[in-house]
């Protein structure tokens, strides 16, 4: 029989999450009302509102459980640096910020959100539970991937902000964003498949940001391809043009290292059906290097 304290930390979880989803159900509702002309641009702040939305989840988790297992150190890492890049671009530059009314403050506020999460998670890590976080699992050098992303975003990145300096800061964030995600999922394969159900509820959320990202740089890449004259005196078309397809091709990357993540995840959320701590997915083993 289940006794009295699971069945209560069970009651707070499931609060926290069904908290979590209203929350952001309200958040979105007053943006697409209020600041969204329901174009293009709709996507990718709405890409920015599901990552603030897993980060929000994970800090619930941690609140809840008191307990940071399950959730890698290096991938907060990463998001920070993302965060930080792509908030120094659109802070100060609008090339590569939504159009409508949510790129005049919506868009940057939720990736300021979760920056501020994201360092809190860490300090749970490293500091408040530091007693739960499982470092053995957290085993991807993922840093070793850093300077590929430095020299990649100095010499292939797009024009839109018109200035190549906020233009590789913004494809460096770009870039940090993309394997940003890569150590979470190794943790998960390198626990043998068991993952917490707020984990799980995480890399879905970041998923989705991934799929409304890709769909708002799908329509909007060509625009960093097109050359106009000045941009042929300088000489610097050939970099312009990679860096459009760069865009596209990042977002596709993040969309497709989930998918096969998803599909598990789904398979095991349909055998949960709302009931437990832990899903058990079916992740294949990993195997150390």
């Amino acid at each position: 029989m289940m006794t009295q304290s699971c069945m209560s930390d069970k009651t707070r979880e499931n609060g926290a999450i069904f908290l979590s989803y209203c929350v952001f159900a309200l958040c979105s509702v007053v943006v697409v009302q209020h600041f969204s002309d329901l174009d293009s641009s709709l996507s990718l702040t709405a890409g920015s509102g599901f990552q603030c939305f897993a980060f929000y989840l994970l800090l619930q988790k941690t609140r809840v459980q008191r307990s940071v297992a399950g959730i890698s150190s290096k991938m907060l890492e990463m998001y920070v640096l993302a965060f930080v890049f792509r908030l120094h671009a659109t802070l100060f530059r609008e090339g590569y910020l939504p159009v409508d009314k949510s790129g005049d403050w919506v868009y940057q506020a939720a990736d300021v959100a979760s920056l501020l999460i994201a360092i809190q998670l860490l300090y749970c890590i490293h500091k408040k539970y530091s007693d739960t976080f499982q470092s053995y699992h957290d085993s991807l050098d993922i840093w070793k991937a850093v300077p590929a992303c430095i020299l990649g975003a100095v010499f292939v990145h797009g024009n839109l902000n018109q200035s190549r300096y906020f233009d590789t800061v913004w494809t460096l964030g770009m870039n940090f964003d993309t394997i940003a995600l890569v150590p979470q999922l190794w943790m998960m394969m390198h626990k043998g498949g068991e993952v917490e159900a707020l984990n799980a509820h995480f890399v879905a959320a970041i998923f989705l940001s991934a799929c409304c990202k890709f769909a708002f740089w799908y329509k909007s890449y060509a625009e960093i391809t097109e050359v106009n004259a000045e941009i042929i005196a300088a000489g610097t078309t050939g970099d312009i043009l990679i860096g459009g397809y760069w865009v596209f091709g990042a977002h596709l990357i993040q969309v497709l290292q989930g998918l096969d993540f998803m599909y598990y995840y789904l398979k095991a959320s349909i055998g949960m059906c709302g009931r437990g701590k832990k899903l058990t997915m079916l992740l294949p083993e990993s195997t150390d290097v």
